[in-house]
């Protein structure tokens, strides 16, 4: 990528505001007064910042690498995006995603579901080190079985954000955990490590919630009538305990470090077969199903909505986001006006507490702005690098508060693709579940106590040392 024009230097805070105003304001009609999608009011922000750009000097080209840079990173992002799409459609397809609700019904009762399903996907993200696979299959599976459960379906979503985005944090194979300590050279395991000082109490929180959700919850002492759920799956899926083959090699291949690309055709490939096979499809239905999605249809509405999804189309709503976003990160990075923003932010950092408010506080303002968690992560990570060095705090106390603030807070907000992401799969926007997302919410508030506290603020009384680079 082209380094910017020397002659342009950074823009004033106030025009810098111009477009993050304009941007917001229009992102708060269109979301909670219109209620329509964020995106013309994120590529508004984008033109906008483009203008901006070029008022203060910077040339089209400028511009053009501001947002074609980072759209051009997110190719293999996008691509397993349309996998995890066609995933979802023939796992339901073929059974697979029934046959875990039906076994479901079986043996959950109300008042333990929550908290159970909680664990499930903490631990199916912390194998995969995919959020949005746990997300896309799991949790799909998880809403049906809440539904059979009399279980409110935005609690549930909640405990399934939260169980896979800590499953996904944890994890030495997600993307964004190897991403944030790279950006400070910071060792993996060592900042994984420092996450589980504010993790593990925030799950340890999760849990107990959720429990006390799960036992107030109407009906709840006793197991639902899931038997007319049960039926209709039974009725429209040929059920095998061989379904959960599939499920099963695609964690084996993860664990085995097999690239999340292969890995997910793999199960696409399986599920495929497995359609074909036990539930009797052909080969064109099966082409119509991977692209449009599957659809059910047995008369009964709510069975019908749960099981009518995925598809390569039902991912073209997320990635269109996505892009659009990243060109309003991009032109916003690429011209130096959310840098004129962060070094502004950046001045209330007097104590370690508040650093680390500010850092929360940054990496949130550009997830709201950029929608985007890598641009979360990425920049405030280059801004307040310096600041630790020079309180001499070790630089993974910068990585856990970026994860914390960047990547947790990421499918919170409503127009971020996280969240479009989890309502195109669970069909429960944001808004909703929210309150119930407990652990992506509460990690950043221990985080800020533990700066203010003082809680494993580890220092680097010697200065930086190099140790911290390796595994």
């Amino acid at each position: 990528m082209a380094e910017q024009r020397k002659d342009c230097g950074t823009p004033p805070p106030w025009l810098a505001l111009i477009p993050l105003v304009i941007t917001g304001a229009s992102l708060g009609f269109s979301v909670f007064v219109f209620e329509v999608e964020p995106h013309f009011s994120l590529f508004l922000g984008a033109v906008v910042a483009g203008f901006c750009g070029y008022w203060w000097g910077y040339s089209w080209k400028d511009i053009e690498e501001g947002f074609t840079y980072p759209i051009s990173r997110t190719v293999p992002s996008v691509i397993i995006l349309l996998i995890i799409g066609m995933l979802m459609a023939v796992w339901i397809a073929s059974g697979i995603v029934p046959a875990l609700m039906y076994y479901g019904f079986k043996f959950f009762v109300a008042k333990w579901f929550l908290p159970l399903i909680l664990l499930f996907c903490c631990v199916m993200a912390l194998v995969t080190g995919s959020s949005w696979s746990t997300i896309g299959t799991l949790g799909v599976a998880a809403i049906g079985v809440s539904e059979g459960l009399g279980v409110p379906t935005a609690i549930s979503a909640g405990a399934v954000v939260s169980g896979s985005f800590f499953g996904d944090k944890l994890s030495p194979m997600s993307d964004s955990t190897n991403l944030t300590p790279s950006v400070l050279g910071v060792g993996l395991y060592p900042h994984i490590k420092h996450m589980l000082y504010t993790t593990l109490p925030s799950l340890g929180i999760c849990l107990a919630a959720f429990t006390l959700v799960g036992l107030f919850i109407p009906g709840s002492d006793s197991s639902a009538d899931t038997g007319e759920y049960a039926e209709h799956i039974q009725e429209h899926f040929d059920l095998s305990m061989v379904m959960f083959l599939p499920p099963l090699i695609v964690i084996f291949l993860i664990i085995k470090k097999v690239p999340a690309i292969p890995s997910l055709s793999i199960g696409v490939v399986l599920g495929s077969i497995g359609y074909l096979v036990f539930q009797g499809g052909n080969t064109a239905t099966l082409v119509e199903t991977l692209h449009s999605g599957f659809v059910m249809e047995t008369g009964k509405d709510e069975m019908d909505s749960l099981f009518s999804t995925g598809g390569m189309e039902s991912m073209y709503n997320v990635i269109n986001l996505a892009l659009i976003s990243l060109a309003f990160g991009g032109i916003m990075n690429k011209t130096g006006m959310l840098k004129s923003v962060l070094q502004t932010m950046s001045r209330f950092v007097s104590s370690t507490g508040n650093l680390t408010v500010t850092v929360l506080g940054t990496a949130v303002f550009v997830n709201i702005f950029g929608a985007n968690q890598y641009l979360a992560v990425i920049l405030p990570g280059q801004m307040f690098e310096e600041t630790y060095r020079r309180r001499k705090l070790k630089l993974k106390n910068l990585s856990r508060t970026l994860e914390a603030g960047g990547t947790l807070t990421a499918p919170l907000i409503p127009w971020n693709s996280n969240a479009i992401f989890v309502y195109s799969t669970l069909g429960v926007s944001a808004a909703n579940y929210f309150p119930y997302a407990f652990l992506c919410w509460f990690t950043a508030i221990l985080v800020a106590i533990y700066g203010y506290a003082g809680i494993t603020m580890e220092e680097d009384k010697d200065g930086y040392q190099k140790t911290e680079d390796k595994p």
